[in-house]
């Protein structure tokens, strides 16, 4: 079993605007919260104004007033730049735009990026109230090592720096995109460069040998996430009193990161969550930690509960607080660190409030045979070489994703009320090769086993459309569950498998 790397304190820096704010305490414990990462801060003085373009260079002109709250400007006033026909989007290094943001970081130390794009402007010229809120993925490391379980040093440079994205306040323009339910909606993507799955607060991790030469690093998700939302909430309109819809979401180490950092959001935007205007989408982020095979531990280390607790540990991750507080540091069983687990977290994001949760919508994309999550336990590929003892170690693993998801039956779940989870280990290209990593979507998002109107995008369009501004419950409200038990080949299975 790996042993656990020795970390040094973490220091928070937080100065509100105009004035600097006494040092928090570390957070030295995982999920352990403090005034920088969750407390909404005063932004501005309430009134004041100031003009739209210093706020940010997507605003061409007019002027921006602060809010009662003192939580933001007011950017209604605010002219867009650029062709008004044509999408806009702005690079925002929000580390350069405010001293509060300083810890908003990559591995390497530089400045976490955020790219915000909006649509063509309509008719009037509203700003628009719907927003698409969007992590990045690409998986994840803690260790001195270039192993593949973990590692740090075999990283690409654009997973732990943002060397090779645009300059703060940088714009381009693009076409318009096709219209879909989305397409009129304000867009922002959160680069990911951080490697902890987006829950980190490890300012001085320790050192790294990243191609060659011993780095600084650091793990900073958290950060980001929280720099992400109070920039967007200060600068950009993503303003609580107004009657906003928004779509949390995020794949791979952003479904992760959806999961794990829906609470800020919830902090954020509590009327939104409130009123049934707040709907998540976490995309190949689901896994249960029991799994605990012998002869595949998870990155070498042992069980997935003994995993996390190691990478969380190394990564000072900042988990979602409700759940931290009901769980007791060294229990074997159900222990703090265990609220990394989607499993875990879809029950407190769906529960009603009555019980502590956030009554949220949430559709969960997850391939149950995903080799990339597989191959971190050491099971192999799908092929007709398998022993059985390996094709018996594959079955175990989709049993346990099937009782992480409640899955009783095709098509069919007693837990999870909105769920796209196909069982598939390989996908036939069009070429003739195969794909043994159903980890994005692929050909699920437009044509799966029994049509394009179960596509995951229709489904998502459905979820979107039924589930917003419902009424309180809806977390738990029946919606459509598609598991798909087959490897789908459309050009062998012209009648579809289920």
């Amino acid at each position: 079993m790996r042993s656990l790397l020795l970390l040094l304190p973490v220091v928070l820096t937080c100065a509100a605007c105009g004035g600097a704010e006494p040092r928090h305490a570390p957070l030295s414990e995982v999920g352990a919260t403090g005034p920088s990462l969750e407390a909404v801060a005063t932004a501005c003085v309430p009134g004041a104004s100031v003009s739209c373009s210093s706020l940010a260079s997507a605003w061409s002109g007019g002027t921006a007033t602060c809010r009662p709250s003192g939580n933001g400007y007011n950017v209604t006033a605010c002219t867009r730049a650029g062709n008004p026909m044509r999408r806009l989007t702005e690079t925002v290094r929000p580390a350069l735009r405010d001293v509060r943001w300083t810890d908003a970081r990559c591995n390497l130390g530089d400045e976490f990026v955020l790219e915000v794009t909006f649509p063509p402007v309509p008719p009037g010229g509203a700003l628009p109230t719907q927003w698409v809120l969007r992590l990045e993925g690409g998986g994840f490391c803690a260790f001195d090592s270039e192993s593949p379980l973990g590692g740090c040093g075999n990283r690409a440079i654009d997973l732990v720096s943002s060397v090779n994205l645009p300059a703060d306040r940088a714009l381009r323009e693009r076409d318009p995109a096709s219209p879909d339910d989305f397409s009129g909606a304000i867009d922002v993507l959160g680069h990911y460069c951080s490697s902890d799955l987006w829950t980190g607060t490890a300012l001085d991790a320790p050192d790294i040998t990243y191609k060659g030469t011993q780095r600084d690093w650091r793990f900073t998700g958290a950060y980001n996430v929280e720099a992400m939302l109070a920039v967007l909430v200060e600068r950009y309109g993503l303003d609580d009193n107004k009657p906003l819809r928004v779509l949390w979401r995020g794949g791979s180490a952003g479904g992760f990161g959806a999961f794990n950092n829906t609470h800020r959001v919830v902090n954020r935007l509590p009327k939104a969550a409130k009123a049934g205007r707040l709907l998540v989408f976490p995309g190949a982020g689901y896994l249960p930690l029991d799994w605990n095979h012998p002869d595949y531990p998870v990155l070498g280390i042992g069980s997935g509960l003994e995993a996390f607790e190691q990478l969380t540990s190394i990564w000072k991750s900042s988990l979602t607080p409700s759940c931290v507080a009901a769980r007791t540091p060294g229990d074997p069983v159900h222990p703090p660190h265990e609220c990394i687990s989607g499993p875990v977290l879809y029950d407190i994001i769906t529960a009603p409030v009555s019980e502590g949760g956030f009554d949220l919508p949430t559709l969960v994309w997850q391939n149950r045979q995903d080799q990339l999550y597989m191959s971190n336990t050491g099971l192999p590929f799908q092929s007709t070489t398998n022993t059985p003892a390996e094709r018996a170690a594959r079955a175990t693993w989709v049993e346990s994703m099937n009782r992480a998801m409640g899955i009783t039956g095709d098509n069919t779940s007693s837990r999870m009320k909105w769920l796209f989870a196909p069982s598939d280990p390989v996908v036939l290209r069009a070429n003739g090769t195969t794909e043994p990593n159903v980890h994005a979507a692929l050909l699920y998002n437009s044509d799966p086993p029994t049509g394009p109107a179960n596509s995951l995008t229709s489904v998502l369009s459905r979820f979107w459309n039924t589930m917003l501004d419902s009424a309180p419950g809806r977390g738990r409200a029946t919606g459509e569950v598609h598991t798909f038990d087959c490897n789908w080949v459309p050009s062998r299975d012209a009648t579809g498998c289920d």
